[in-house]
């Protein structure tokens, strides 16, 4: 294995060098050399198998609700929206729903910032990969309200007012 890493460590940088400034015989010299390592390894290591994705969390049944179903079937549906600002900048998002009997321990949020307004894309249930620029949060239920906080690392620029934004609907979420 050592002597397969020292011909990756010489032999990939000339490969792809023969491939970019090669003319004919010497960019195939470059396929094959770059073809033969990566059959060595894949030779070398038959039990390697890519590694298995990550498997997902499970979701936690709401407070009180021991051994209920995990999650809600409806999609919950931001009601209000609190900014947090701190020196002109916003620092955190809480978004607030009324809460599900069945309410999921976490959400998925996606915040998009442009034009004074922030849209806000709120998910209980990843169907797939997350969304790019996600981010799972914990719920927490109080009162019959779930609420999840998004705190901004970098934060926004928020000198001059924003407007919240569902992202599903289109709709304007109140602010408190």
């Amino acid at each position: 294995m050592l002597l397969l890493g020292v011909l990756w460590l010489f032999l990939a940088p000339l490969g792809l060098w023969l491939l970019v400034r090669g003319r004919g015989p010497a960019r195939m010299g470059g396929i094959l050399a770059l073809a033969g390592l990566e059959a060595a390894t894949l030779w070398l290591a038959p039990g390697a198998a890519p590694p298995a994705p990550p498997a997902r969390p499970a979701a936690q049944p709401a407070p009180g609700v021991p051994g209920g179903p995990a999650c809600s079937a409806l999609p919950p549906v931001p009601e209000r929206v609190k900014l947090t600002r701190r020196k002109n900048e916003l620092r955190a998002v809480r978004l607030s729903w009324t809460a599900a009997a069945d309410e999921c321990g976490t959400a998925i949020v996606v915040l998009r910032h442009r034009n004074h307004r922030i849209k806000l894309w709120l998910h209980e249930r990843a169907a797939g990969p997350p969304p790019a620029g996600s981010h799972t949060l914990p719920v927490t239920v109080a009162d019959g309200t779930a609420s999840a906080e998004l705190r901004l690392v970098p934060p926004l620029p928020g000198r001059s007012e924003l407007t919240a934004v569902d992202g599903r609907t289109g709709r304007p979420i109140a602010l408190r």
